[in-house]
């Protein structure tokens, strides 16, 4: 698989997950519906980047969900409202362990072990991930909370 130094996420990433390099270099594996690659940009500074490119930062993305939401733990953000681009942090999103998934693309959730969840995408692609099925059944609801209160926050502005 390659790595892609320019590397960017998009409206077809369902997800960004921490990857440790053999050189002990940290950066991400981004998983979408057509590609997957690896990233030297850690996922904080992937998701960071796709904000910056919409103008705006992962902090004020993150500052706007407590804000209009009140979540401050975990919060999840919408990146893109237009492109469905609502993603969902799996720990805290200062923490390196931090994976974002894009809510729109989650099927279902299968526990395999009490921190270990195989996460089921839209379109057939499967990933094991080291949290808990509990922790992301929260998460997802959560976002769609949050994709829901956006959403219609922008429905009572369109003309």
């Amino acid at each position: 698989m390659e790595i892609k130094e320019n590397g960017r996420i998009s409206a077809k990433t369902m997800a960004v997950l921490p990857h440790k390099f053999s050189d002990g270099v940290y950066g991400s594996y981004v998983v979408g519906t057509d590609d997957e690659f690896y990233s030297y940009l850690t996922p904080k500074q992937l998701m960071d980047d796709i904000c910056n490119y919409y103008a705006c930062s992962l902090k004020g993305r993150l500052d706007g969900t407590r804000k209009a939401f009140g979540v401050s733990r975990k919060a999840p953000i919408v990146v893109e409202a237009s492109s469905g681009m609502f993603f969902m942090p799996t720990t805290s999103p200062h923490s390196n362990e931090c994976a974002w998934i894009a809510h729109s693309y989650v099927s279902k959730l299968e526990r395999l072990a009490p921190k270990m969840t195989r996460i089921y995408f839209h379109g057939g692609k499967t990933l094991t991930v080291n949290y808990s099925q509990t922790s992301l059944t929260n998460q997802l609801n959560r976002t769609a909370q949050y994709r829901h209160l956006v959403m219609e926050r922008i429905s009572n502005y369109q003309l």
